[in-house]
């Protein structure tokens, strides 16, 4: 929440908030149909992208930074609060700037983006409707089918002795394989 009208980024005070500005969109599709026209057909909303432009001042200053930028690193969702609460937003990005008009503090830009997470839900189906029945009932698991004519085969000796050889290598007993203490299985 706001306080005394200054700005509140998750529990960081922000001192100076010249302008906050958030974004809103909303997408909508086209498909091209045969004269040659564009026909939207559907319509959906983008995340809510917000901007923040201010100071943050003071001997504290740079611990406030630094706790801006954990946020970020950790990819924690926080709460924007000044005229409007924004809730759920991530950091996407952090513009610092430290010239000498602003002693004893930081000019910053924050863009935020609003994440919508998926929640997974169960459902319970009580019954199916008979064409699906019959469609699985009719259905088998045909298992894992191995592709024919495709692998060379090797029964001769001399290949056979090329693919110990390879194998004592990669096993770091020999040369040829990949001579790094890895671990290889042959199957027969």
């Amino acid at each position: 929440m706001a306080i005394g009208g200054v700005a509140v980024l998750e529990d960081v005070l922000l001192d100076v908030v010249e302008a906050d500005k958030p974004t809103r969109i909303y997408e909508v599709t086209s498909k091209a149909v045969e004269d040659g026209v564009n026909i939207s057909d559907h319509m959906h909303e983008r995340p809510i992208t917000l901007s923040i432009s201010g100071m943050i001042l003071g001997p504290d200053a740079w611990t406030r930074l630094q706790r801006i930028i954990q946020y970020q690193q950790n990819r924690q969702l926080i709460t924007y609060t000044n005229r409007v609460i924004h809730s759920g937003m991530a950091i996407t990005s952090i513009d610092t700037n430290h010239g000498g008009d602003t002693a004893n503090g930081v000019k910053l830009t924050i863009k935020m983006k609003h994440v919508r997470r998926a929640r997974p839900q169960q459902v319970r189906v009580t019954s199916v409707p008979p064409a699906i029945a019959s469609k699985a009932q009719g259905s088998q698991n045909a298992g894992t089918q191995q592709p024919q004519g495709t692998a060379k085969q090797f029964n001769n000796k001399e290949s056979d002795t090329r693919i110990a050889n390879i194998a004592r290598g990669f096993s770091g007993g020999g040369t040829g394989g990949g001579g790094g203490g890895g671990e290889l299985t042959m199957i027969a």
